[in-house]
């Protein structure tokens, strides 16, 4: 009830239910987990998958590294060939040799990345990681291999096997249905990034082995 000139009342604010401060904690310290470590060692934590332009701008990035290093082996060998006089001969042959190379050495830089850490130089720049589709763990060498038949088959005919990745939702083209892969987000942290965030988990008052109630309980006792 109001008497006259006195503003009406307004209700109290409920208290959020032990459920809602449950789901509201669980998905905070998700979050900050996932700042520290990556979405992709995190259990249950939201993947973010990485669309085409990016993963084109990343492979852009590859490319040049890998031609780069085949232009500077290349000029080593013609210099050398120059100044031993090789006949034309057995130039054809170097030159048949160092396109087999140049084929070993771009096919083995992404299937060694990929079975490695799961990023390419590239893909370190660009902020992606591959990742196992099931489990969100690195890949094995074979699934490497594997996938890199796949990124071979998927530019036949037209780039065909790319155009896949606009029609699922997780952005997943030939390569990845031959990998078993999937391709997510992997920002880059720097160590003072990484040293805060341990200190703010580290000053957490979370305690995973008490639910939120108790814990709200707690907090209380010691007010």
């Amino acid at each position: 009830m109001t008497t006259a000139g006195s503003s009406p009342q307004r209700p109290k604010a409920q208290p959020p239910t032990p459920s809602e401060l449950d789901t509201a904690t669980n998905r905070a310290q998700v979050e900050a987990a996932v700042r520290l470590r990556g979405s992709a060692a995190v259990k249950g934590a939201p993947q973010r998958y990485v669309g085409l332009i990016t993963r084109l701008l990343g492979f852009a990035v590859d490319v040049v590294i890998i031609n780069l290093v085949a232009a500077f082996s290349w000029a080593v060998v013609a210099l050398t060939m120059s100044a031993l006089n090789v006949p034309d001969s057995v130039d054809a042959v170097i030159v048949g040799i160092m396109a087999i190379l140049y084929l070993i050495w771009a096919g083995g830089y992404f299937v060694a990345f990929w079975s490695g850490t799961g990023q390419t130089p590239g893909a370190r720049a660009l902020e992606f990681r591959v990742v196992n589709a099931e489990d969100g763990k690195p890949i094995k060498l074979g699934r490497a291999v594997a996938r890199l038949a796949g990124m071979v088959l998927g530019a036949i005919p037209f780039f065909a096997g790319y155009v896949l990745g606009l029609f699922n939702e997780r952005c997943r083209c030939l390569l990845d249905v031959f990998g078993d892969t999937v391709v997510i987000d992997a920002p880059v942290y720097t160590v003072a990034d990484r040293r805060r965030m341990a200190r703010e988990a580290a000053t957490s008052q979370y305690n995973p082995r008490h639910s939120a109630a108790k814990q709200r309980i707690k907090s209380d006792d010691e007010l």
